[in-house]
């Protein structure tokens, strides 16, 4: 069994300098292709300044979030995004509303479309490697109640985890919870939780299919 850094470490080894260069000289490759990319990609370019002229200083931002058209955020909550995200705003703007205390949070290299809105009074997280399709509508709060309308339900926290696919006009309501490799077909009304490698739809979504790999989740979600 090979022991860790700190392992090794604390038994008086430490790891030689061989290795030390070696990760160092992978980080730097790794380094080097992405900033060719940038220079290969003027539209790529254009889009990681594009999110740093917008979002900047409104929300926790690394430099590799790219952002294709215009973005709309509110409120005097948090708004986090992670490396590699992608937010596509070129017909109308994406929105993030974080009300006063609330969070929102978006996993890496996860890919959100035009006209999306996510709201939270609370917490909102969409995890890593999550695509979020057009004009999709994620909150954790109803805005009124049914029986007295004057007054709105408390918020509850919705929590979407990784490689979770949500289609076209889908609409997840508070307190949701959906498992990760899971589908949300377009149109979907999600009302209740989903578990992991299914596949939902309809008015209230309901399970029509599970999923034994990954690959059948990614052919379901392509034909949708």
């Amino acid at each position: 069994m090979e022991l860790s850094r700190i392992e090794k470490e604390s038994l008086g080894e430490r790891p030689s300098l061989f290795e030390g260069r070696g990760r160092n000289v992978e980080g730097s490759r790794t380094l080097l292709k992405k900033v060719l990319k940038v220079i290969r990609d003027p539209r790529l370019a254009a889009a990681l300044i594009n999110a740093q002229v917008r979002i900047r200083g409104k929300a926790q931002l690394p430099l590799s979030v790219r952002l294709f058209g215009r973005i709309c955020l509110k409120g005097g909550g948090d708004v986090e995004f992670g490396q590699g995200v992608t937010l596509v705003g070129d017909v109308v703007p994406v929105e993030f509303v974080a009300h006063s205390g609330a969070r929102i949070s978006i996993g890496k290299h996860s890919h959100i479309n035009y006209g999306s809105s996510i709201s939270a009074y609370e917490h909102v997280k969409i995890g890593s490697h999550c695509l979020i399709g057009h004009y999709a509508l994620i909150v954790d709060r109803n805005e009124h109640g049914v029986e007295y309308r004057e007054l709105a339900p408390p918020p509850a926290p919705v929590i979407i985890e990784d490689h979770v696919w949500i289609g076209s006009r889908a609409i997840v309501l508070p307190g949701i919870s959906i498992g990760h490799h899971s589908v949300i077909g377009a149109g979907s009304v999600v009302t209740k939780d989903v578990p992991a490698n299914s596949l939902v739809v309809g008015n209230p979504a309901h399970i029509v299919r599970r999923f034994a790999t990954a690959r059948q989740r990614d052919d379901v979600a392509a034909s949708l």
